[in-house]
């Protein structure tokens, strides 16, 4: 009975918001999935391996999500908070900013979900300027592109079985100021099962992935892969045939070693960034 209820009330938040691209069969919210305290350490490049970046993320509570994103100490960096809105498996808000010594950042880029109008809403804070862009939301669950999958990776931890096939659609801000509108939705993807395999010394399950956000002109194929762990559901490994990020030719995603330090071990990360610079 509590699972019909939790049916219907899904229903009825697709119905009211957008077209949902996947049943409620997919995904079913436990709190007990949801990691808190745990990091996630993630390399971002090229499929080929070039342009590294590290990519951690931190889940601060059951429904804040924080990533810190460097290509090297001293340098310049971001850290990009968000909201989970556990209803549709989507983050609700956004906010990118730039770290500060001291753990401190400055924030200047903020996205809201518009569920009403079933817009995705951006504001950038520049010094001399303001942009302000919008674009549909198409279907639910869906996922910022270049939030290098922090939002997907606490998601997929709530999929109903991992061994089924799920759907999610995808929203792009592209930083390329020739390249026209900077918020852009991609389209749906479908992640279908494929089977159970190591992967980076870790059990996982195995997905090809399709859809419509695969083929925009940016994309350099047709399909791509991910893997999840079989235990916690985080990914382990994606790789995908269009680029996240400008300057990029593709996406590969892999995780290179997860903690549960939690605050103590995340406020000591980010202070580590201009330590001595």
């Amino acid at each position: 009975m509590i699972f019909i209820t939790r049916a219907i009330q899904f229903g009825i938040v697709c119905a009211a918001l957008v077209a949902c691209t996947t049943s409620q069969a997919s995904w079913r919210y436990e709190e007990a999935q949801n990691h808190v305290g745990r990091i996630y350490y993630y390399e971002r490049s090229n499929i080929d391996g070039s342009m590294d970046e590290r990519i951690t993320v931190f889940h601060r509570d059951n429904q804040k999500v924080e990533v810190y994103k460097e290509n090297g100490l001293c340098r310049n960096a971001a850290l990009v908070t968000a909201e989970m809105d556990w209803s549709v498996f989507s983050a609700s808000k956004i906010t990118g900013g730039q770290l500060q010594p001291d753990a401190q950042h400055m924030e200047f880029a903020f996205l809201d979900w518009d569920r009403e109008n079933k817009n995705l809403n951006i504001l950038v804070k520049l010094p001399d300027a303001e942009i302000r862009e919008s674009a549909p939301i198409a279907s639910v669950p869906w996922h910022l592109y270049d939030f290098d999958f922090a939002s997907l990776t606490l998601a997929t931890q709530h999929l109903a079985s991992t061994i089924s096939d799920f759907e999610f659609g995808m929203a792009l801000v592209w930083t390329d100021p020739a390249a026209g509108d900077p918020l852009t939705w991609m389209g749906d993807v479908s992640a279908q099962y494929v089977s159970k395999e190591e992967r980076l010394g870790a059990d996982a399950y195995r997905y090809k992935l399709l859809g419509t956000a695969l083929l925009g002109d940016r994309s350099t194929g047709k399909e791509g892969s991910l893997w999840l762990d079989a235990e916690d559901g985080h990914i382990v490994d994606a790789i995908l045939p269009m680029p996240s990020h400008a300057g990029y030719t593709d996406l590969r995603l892999r995780l290179l070693k997860i903690s549960d330090g939690g605050d103590e071990e995340w406020t000591k990360l980010l202070k580590a960034h201009f330590e001595g610079c």
